[in-house]
């Protein structure tokens, strides 16, 4: 019998993270957020403090669109939360790379598929043109409306987030435990 993770198979889980990630992105928006929820749900495991800081990667960071693709970060919190270094290591200058070594997996498959995890250069592959939302402290209206105009919320963006959450969960797949739901509350 296949070993499952949350009641999913390795395939299940697959397509129910591309499947949350696409609605959540299409539905609420932040690339950020929304690759991270579909992790998290599928995982059976969710972290409203986690969920909340990660608000400012969407978009590039900072709606920039000039670093690393939100749907790329929430999978870094992710790989992060289970495998980074915590306190007492950093405390003793102790390193442990696992979570980088997750990350760089996932940046393989963004670079394979877009050219890049940059936002920007992944809306220039998919769209033709980068989007800047926010510029002088507001939002682009121009910006957001052309990135709309061209199924940016509507097909785009929710691919990309989808394709991101199903890849972290397929990376993340041999690293956890099976067989039981994750319950990293205590």
């Amino acid at each position: 019998m296949e070993k499952t993770i949350n009641g999913y198979t390795k395939k299940e889980a697959m397509e129910k993270a591309f499947q949350l990630g696409f609605e959540s992105e299409k539905n609420r928006m932040s690339c950020s957020q929304s690759s991270f929820h579909a992790i998290t749900t599928v995982l059976g495991y969710k972290n409203p403090q986690l969920f909340k800081s990660i608000a400012a990667l969407q978009g590039g960071g900072a709606d920039s669109g000039q670093n690393s693709c939100g749907a790329f970060c929430g999978p870094l919190v992710i790989f992060s939360f289970f495998f980074g270094r915590d306190y007492e290591l950093w405390e003793k200058g102790e390193m442990t790379l696992k979570a980088s070594f997750l990350g760089e997996k996932l940046l393989k498959k963004f670079q394979e598929a877009y050219g890049s995890a940059v936002c920007k250069n992944i809306q220039t592959h998919c769209l033709g043109f980068p989007t800047q939302f926010v510029k002088d402290g507001d939002l682009d209206q121009k910006a957001f409306d052309k990135f709309e105009a061209h199924d940016g919320h509507e097909l785009v963006a929710p691919t990309v987030v989808g394709r991101a959450a199903a890849w972290a969960v397929e990376i993340l797949w041999d690293e956890l435990p099976k067989d039981q739901d994750i319950n990293l509350k205590d």
